[in-house]
């Protein structure tokens, strides 16, 4: 036994040499095991994950007539460049978090557990917890799991302080209260509900423009706002029912015209007014200020639409009280034609 013991210890010596340190990278899972709280939530509990080869989930779907799981995969691009430069990385759990959820959110779906995949030149303690309770902090206000995930050290494919991260979710939906397409009706309603700023798009481009010039720090700052969550948006299928909310698109890369046709049927247009776009004041005039008008940028940035919702063109009032309610800052940026006639593609003609 002894033997073995100093075998592994100059193992882990020598790969420690090439830079890779596996005692750091335990102590590191370590932490976040013995950091675990929530181990429930509406539709399941977590029977064991974190620190083990895979994760067991006990599902509770007796409340749901036809229970669907639901699954998505992101991550958060060159937004994690920006955030190194300036040493904020919190922020980047909840971006990752909500890139993956905000896309089960356009069903309708409530998120289940997530899985985390953290990949690096060099593991930093602090940079790695801050990443880690950002996404932590994210799940719970979602009211999901962080069931497990993968941490990797690679030197030569990361350069030092470099990483990048990635995020699987799975969530469910009761297929009788999915929105989808196949909801949408001639004359409904558009509604943008704002987003945080950039949300997680758009920043090769960003940090282009940003080059070595020197930024007012509250510039930044914006830059780094985190995604919004849109965990509101399975209560909005709920009080308001699938009779009047249709479809939800979350306004990601590709723009406003590259992600509402993605829940629209075929032979929808939809009319979106330029004029009521809930942009920041700030992100208009950092769009302007390096020389560009938002239709140059349409199809990079949301443009201050985090997501859009279709709902019944008779029902504004409804819809208007109860994002009021739930504190949702909101504008009725358009409507929707359907030629039942057609076989084209949906599309999105911007109007003033």
């Amino acid at each position: 036994m002894t033997s073995e013991i100093i075998k592994n210890n100059q193992a882990s010596r020598l790969y420690k040499e090439s830079g890779v340190d596996i005692d750091k990278a335990e102590k590191l899972v370590d932490w976040l095991r013995d950091s675990e709280t929530s181990r429930t939530t509406k539709f399941g509990s977590h029977v064991d994950g974190v620190g083990g080869f895979a994760a067991l989930f006990r599902p509770d779907f007796s409340s749901l007539e036809k229970p669907l799981l639901v699954t998505g995969t992101d991550g958060v691009g060159t937004k994690v460049l920006l955030a190194a430069e300036h040493g904020s990385f919190e922020g980047l759990g909840q971006d990752l978090v909500a890139m993956c959820v905000n896309d089960l959110y356009t069903i309708g779906a409530r998120p289940l557990f997530f899985l985390d995949y953290y990949a690096t030149g060099e593991l930093e303690q602090t940079q790695f917890k801050q990443v880690l309770t950002g996404i932590k902090k994210a799940l719970s206000d979602c009211d999901a799991l962080l069931l497990g995930g993968e941490t990797a050290e690679m030197p030569g494919l990361y350069g030092k302080g470099h990483f990048d991260l990635a995020g699987f979710i799975v969530g469910c939906v009761d297929e009788p209260k999915a929105l989808g397409p196949q909801r949408v009706k001639d004359g409904d309603l558009l509604y943008a509900i704002q987003s945080s700023g950039f949300h997680s798009n758009g920043f090769s481009l960003i940090r282009k423009w940003l080059g070595d010039k020197k930024q007012d720090q509250s510039v930044i700052e914006h830059l780094l706002q985190p995604t919004k969550l849109y965990y509101e948006i399975p209560q909005l299928v709920e009080e308001l029912g699938v009779e009047i909310l249709h479809s939800a698109a979350n306004i990601t890369g590709g723009g406003i015209s590259g992600n509402l046709p993605r829940v629209m049927p075929i032979g929808a247009q939809c009319t979106v007014s330029i004029e009521k776009l809930p942009i920041q004041q700030w992100a208009r005039e950092f769009i302007e200020s390096n020389g560009a008008d938002l239709m140059d940028v349409e199809s990079t940035f949301n443009l201050g639409c985090g997501m859009i919702i279709s709902v019944d063109g008779d029902e504004e009032l409804k819809v208007e009280s109860l994002l009021d309610k739930l504190g949702l800052k909101f504008s009725r940026v358009g409507h929707v034609a359907i030629d039942s006639q057609s076989s084209n593609k949906p599309t999105v003609n911007f109007v003033n």
